[in-house]
């Protein structure tokens, strides 16, 4: 019996699947790099032999510049990566900051809508005058939402 790593890893060598072995290299590089990168990374795709990292921001630009050498090592020592860009001529590596990134989404925080479905009927039943006005004052709140 096979072992499943063996069966995809078969798949993976057929022509017809270049696409996702270059898709798992680029996810194996993305998982090599360090979180401040990794995070800033968009896409990854190969051209003419160089390997380029679309950035969300100039901030990450810069940052990957810092470390291109570390990046270059990465891909050179770690017999993962290796192994699985392999067969992608990368003599080059990089980074662009890309137009697509997305905008930064507004959190749109909103009153809760709701029909109030208390009556406001409840008898108050307590000694402490202080919490029996809280109570009052709840009272009229439900009762005036109420119209």
């Amino acid at each position: 019996m096979k072992k499943v790593e063996t069966v995809i890893d078969h798949l993976l060598s057929q022509p017809a699947y270049a696409v996702l072995r270059q898709q798992r290299c680029f996810r194996l590089i993305k998982k090599a790099l360090p979180p401040t990168l990794r995070h800033g990374i968009l896409f990854i795709y190969v051209k003419n032999g160089t390997l380029f990292f679309a950035l969300k921001h100039p901030a990450y630009k810069m940052e990957f510049d810092y470390k291109l050498s570390l990046i270059k090592n990465l891909l050179s020592t770690l017999p993962p990566l290796r192994e699985a860009c392999g067969t992608h001529d990368i003599r080059n590596i990089k980074a662009f900051v890309s137009r697509f990134a997305p905008e930064p989404k507004e959190s749109l925080q909103s009153v809760p809508r709701y029909k109030e479905r208390a009556v406001g009927s409840f008898k108050i039943e307590c000694k402490n005058e202080r919490i029996k006005k809280e109570f009052e004052s709840l009272k009229e709140t439900i009762q005036c939402s109420r119209h």
